[in-house]
């Protein structure tokens, strides 16, 4: 699939790519493969400086400066302040990815109403709105998609190691919103899919293990990598088709 893109290869340009939760981990190796392959990306986190060094690692690499915005999924107003600001500068949005989502490990009854209502709001509600607030210039767009990162948590009867309870809830409640939107927006010619990792280890595109192949019985588990690869391959795919769920699964053996 996509690895690291080939010297020459902009399967991305001209696109502009709204990245949730791209601060860190996953997000930060989409927005550095995305700007790889010629997308112009606008990065939203919670974390203005390491959104930064994001934004500068990218610069260096490309010589464009993508844009950033401060952003809480779990505050309506911090959402309309960054949906704001990534509007006024351009009013057409080609591709949304919602990757932002809190991790939240623990029994239910170890955990606080507070962190209960925070990771839901930010998984949640918060995906519901920043699409909401972005289908505007997501429709002004001439192949435009939705891509919202899930979890094989989403899927019954899966369980994603010491993900609480209340994280499989958001996922599932993730997962529905997608597969509705989906049918809501075909008809507009926007595509809408879900990806659905399991469990997965880090590593940067940065890194020289990037690159590296993993063998099952040897490294273990997936990385970020192979989910990166899935979102490039479900928004680079011909027009005339669409990856509404695509599924991850660890061939790693224990």
């Amino acid at each position: 699939m996509f690895g690291s893109p080939r010297p020459g290869d902009k399967a991305l340009s001209g696109r502009r790519i709204v990245i949730t939760g791209a601060a860190r981990g996953l997000g930060r190796a989409l927005a550095i493969v995305a700007a790889d392959l010629g997308a112009e990306l606008v990065l939203w986190g919670r974390d203005s400086s390491r959104l930064a060094l994001v934004a500068a690692a990218i610069q260096t690499r490309t010589g464009r400066e993508p844009t950033s915005a401060q952003c809480d999924l779990a505050d309506a107003d911090s959402i309309r302040e960054a949906c704001r600001r990534t509007l006024t500068l351009a009013p057409v949005v080609d591709v949304l990815i919602n990757n932002a989502a809190p991790w939240l490990p623990g029994r239910l009854e170890d955990l606080t109403e507070a962190t209960i209502a925070e990771t839901l709001a930010a998984a949640v509600t918060g995906t519901v709105l920043v699409t909401k607030e972005l289908l505007p210039a997501l429709r002004r767009s001439a192949a435009a998609d939705i891509v919202t990162v899930v979890s094989t948590a989403a899927l019954l009867g899966q369980s994603s190691g010491e993900a609480s309870a209340v994280f499989h809830a958001a996922k599932h409640a993730q997962s529905g919103f997608s597969d509705k939107l989906r049918m809501e927006l075909k008809e507009h010619g926007i595509r809408v899919s879900a990806i659905y990792p399991p469990d997965f280890d880090d590593t940067d595109p940065l890194a020289p293990e990037w690159n590296e192949v993993r063998e099952p019985a040897a490294h273990g588990r997936l990385t970020n990598r192979e989910v990166v690869e899935a979102v490039l391959f479900a928004i680079t795919a011909p027009r005339v088709c669409s990856y509404p769920v695509i599924v991850l699964d660890n061939m790693w053996r224990e």
